[in-house]
Parts: structure tokens; sequence; C-alpha cells
């Protein structure tokens, strides 16, 4: 949008809008500027009256001007007659601001022949007349402040030839009516730039429905043009769908023959296990039940739980390459001894990464003994960086491992486990998970099989 920065009219590239904006505001306003210009003869007949009663000494000069000079009713009678015309529409600025003009002298002129003690009155009256003019009446900027300044200037000049103030009041006075001129622009200023400014959206909004519509008419033209193709299309389609759905068959066979190949592997991988460790079968089937039990209770998806309880049946498959004797040892282990037994988890990892399946196995066993602040094993990981499966396998094997018989020392009980994963909450183990195993025992009533 571009406007005159003086006149603000529409400019440049923008000035094909002011005669369309001047007729838009002569529709839109000109039914309320006769509705303002009768309140304001009305009013200014009714002040006249007033005055008249509370200072009958100035009587002859209140129905002088105000009545007889000014004649409200005249003014209105003529305004309403010519208001209807082309003229008044093509030249309604320039009549406005002779209209605030020449109430504007009435007021000046009852300033200047009235005796000091009331001609304050009138300076409240003119202030009336520059805010109606600037902000009421809807005159352009430009109109009202040429009317303004011409009141301002009329004041300047004929009160001290007329009442001869002191020059201190004067001054003052000359001042007081400049400052509330400039306010009474700015404020007519803004309001012509809003209405000019909403006028340029309102006109850009519209373009945009017309080449919104015109769009929409093609795309229609368009969509009614190629039916006939969507038709063929969607027999197409109809038959792409059920090859897919023949194809989504087929791969639910195979993702269950997959599922069957992988309990089978793992069948094979736990019975290897049991061979060689009775103790690591039954501490690995308890931790799977209490896995999926936690997973459950977390209320992940029922493909995750099926994953993390297979991955907790074997995942202390890397202990195949421990050797018995440390596995049964009923001491305590060496440092050497306890560096094996750690590698269990890689050597899991190892076993389990190249087996086909729906689920992370290799990375939940790789990532079982890791720990939330990093203290875990064998890579140390934090925070997120472990998987949510691992983080649920760390509780539950922590909690089997120490309610259960161990070979070096007797079962410390599950109140004891249970104790160490609240204590260790958000430090060790997973906050979501231990609040969600602590439910289980203390309020489901869980127990392992």
């Amino acid at each position: 949008m571009k406007l005159n920065r003086l006149t603000l009219e529409f400019s440049g590239e923008s000035s094909h809008l002011e005669e369309p904006f001047l007729n838009y505001y002569h529709k839109v306003y000109f039914p309320q500027i006769r509705i303002l210009v009768f309140l304001a003869c009305f009013m200014y007949t009714i002040f006249g009256v007033m005055d008249v009663l509370l200072i009958p000494e100035q009587t002859f000069n209140i129905f002088f001007i105000s009545i007889g000079i000014i004649a409200p009713s005249v003014v209105f009678t003529a305004f309403f007659l010519i208001s209807s015309t082309e003229f008044f529409k093509k030249h309604m600025q320039p009549i406005l601001a002779f209209l605030s003009m020449f109430a504007g002298s009435g007021a000046l002129s009852m300033i200047a022949t009235s005796s000091e003690s009331v001609s304050y009155f009138y300076y409240a009256g003119l202030m009336l007349i520059f805010m109606w003019s600037y902000t009421v009446l809807r005159l352009f900027f430009i109109w009202a402040s040429v009317a303004g300044w011409i009141l301002v200037l009329l004041y300047a000049i004929f009160d001290p030839m007329i009442t001869h103030p002191p020059m201190t009041i004067y001054i003052n006075n000359i001042f007081f009516f400049i400052g509330a001129n400039l306010i009474g622009m700015m404020a007519c200023y803004m309001i012509e730039f809003n209405t000019r400014r909403d006028f340029f959206i309102t006109q850009q909004l519209e373009l945009e429905r017309k080449n919104i519509n015109k769009i929409n008419q093609e795309l229609e033209d368009r969509v009614k043009k190629r039916t006939d193709d969507y038709k063929i299309i969607n027999l197409e389609l109809e038959q792409e769908i059920a090859k897919h759905k023949k194809a989504e068959e087929e791969l639910q066979q195979i993702l269950n023959s997959l599922r069957k190949s992988i309990g089978t592997t793992i069948r094979v991988m736990v019975s290897a296990v049991e061979a060689r460790d009775p103790y690591t079968a039954g501490h690995q089937h308890r931790s799977a039940d209490l896995a999926r039990a936690i997973a459950s209770e977390m209320g992940l998806l029922k493909h995750n739980i099926d994953g993390i309880r297979m991955a907790a049946s074997i995942h202390d498959i890397g202990k195949l390459s421990v050797p018995s004797e440390i596995l049964s040892k009923p001491t305590k282990l060496t440092d050497i001894e306890f560096t094996l037994i750690k590698e269990h988890s890689r050597s899991g990892y190892e076993i389990l990464k190249d087996v086909e399946s729906p689920w992370p196995l290799a990375q939940i066993v790789y990532q079982h003994h890791e720990r939330i602040d990093g203290s875990g094993y064998p890579r140390n990981l934090k925070g997120d960086e472990i998987i949510i499966e691992a983080r649920i396998m760390a509780v539950a094997d922590v909690v089997e491992a120490m309610a259960s018989h161990r070979p070096y020392r007797p079962a410390l009980g599950i109140e004891a486990a249970l104790e160490e994963i609240e204590k260790n909450k958000g430090i060790l183990y997973d906050k979501n998970v231990v609040d969600a195993c602590l439910r289980l025992f203390r309020k489901r009533n869980y127990h392992l099989p």
C-alpha cells in the first residue's frame, strides 16, 4: 500500500484505488455525517439557549451569533438539501471543512465579544468543535488540518484586536490552541490512515477472493473433465488393492512363519543355556515374566511386549561363552572372573546380531546392563541412549536376581530388591519403569513365578 505522506491519498501503484475509496467513503459514512451535522446544529442551538439562561447579560451576543448568524436550522436545512446532490458527493470534504470553520468562527466570535468572566466557557466550546472536526465528522486529514489552522489563525489575529487580553494569557491561549490542533491532527491522521489501510486490505482480500473463485472454477472444470479418467483409475486401484490385500496376507503368513522360526530358535538357545547352567535358565524365565508384566503395566504395545518377553528369555545367552566353573562358583568372583562375566552382554549381542527378527533382540541383550547415569556396561550408555526395552529388562533382571538364590549367596528377598530399585530410581534405573514395577508388587499383588 502506497500513500502520499502528506495528503494520505493513494499514490504510485495504489493510485487506482483513490476513486473507489472516495465512493466507498461517501457510501459508508454519508448517513453518519448527516446525523452528526444534525446533532451538531441541535446541540449548538441547545447550548445557545442554555447560555441565555445562565448568562443573561450575554443574551444579545448569544442570539445574534449563535442563533442569528450561525442559524443552525438554516445550516442543517441547506446541508440536507445539498447533501443528496452529486456536487456534495464530489466536494464533500471541503463542504464539511467549511462547516467546521463556520461553527468554530461562531465560538471565536463569542470569545471575542463576551466578558472575561464568561468567555472561558467558549474556549471549551471551541475545543469541542476541534474534537468534532478531527475525530467525529470523518473529515480527511488535510481538510481537517486546514480548517483547524484557519481557526487558530483567526483567533491569533482578531483576539488581540478586539479583547486586548494580557500578553501572557494571549500567548498561553495560542499555545493551547496549537497543542490541541496538533493532537487533533495526529488523531485525524491515524483515523484516516487506518480507514485507508482497512479499505486497501479489503480490496486485496476481494481481489484474492476473485482469484480464488477463478482458480476454483478452473479446478471444477478440471475435476469434471477428469471424472471419467478417475473412474478408470479407481477401478485399477480397486484391483491393485485386491492384489495388496493378497500380498498382505502372504506377508502375514511369512511373518507368522518367521515368528515360529524365531520362537524355535529361542527355545533351542534356552535349551542350550539350561543344559549348561540350570540356574541361568530359571533366572531368564522369571526375568522374562517380570519384564512382560512391567511392559504391560506401562501400556506398551503388544508387539513391543512380545519382543521384550522374547529377549528376556535369552538375555543371558552370552554366558555360553563364560566357563561354567565361574558361573557356578560358590564364592566371590575375582576381578578377572567378573570381567569375563561382564563380557556376556557383548557375547550375547554377537550371537544374536544376525538373527532376523521384528524386534531389536540383539540390542536389548547388549544394553540390559547399562544404567541411566552411565555407570553400566559394556558401553557406558546413559539416559535415552538406552532403548526402553533394555531399561525394562535392567529392572526385571536386578529384581529377580536379588530376590532369588545365587550360587555365591542366599536370596535377599523381594523387599530388598524393591528397596534397591526404589533407592536408585532415576539414577541407575528408569523412573517410569521402576514406578511400574513397584505398582506390580505393591498394588497388583504380582509374584515371581
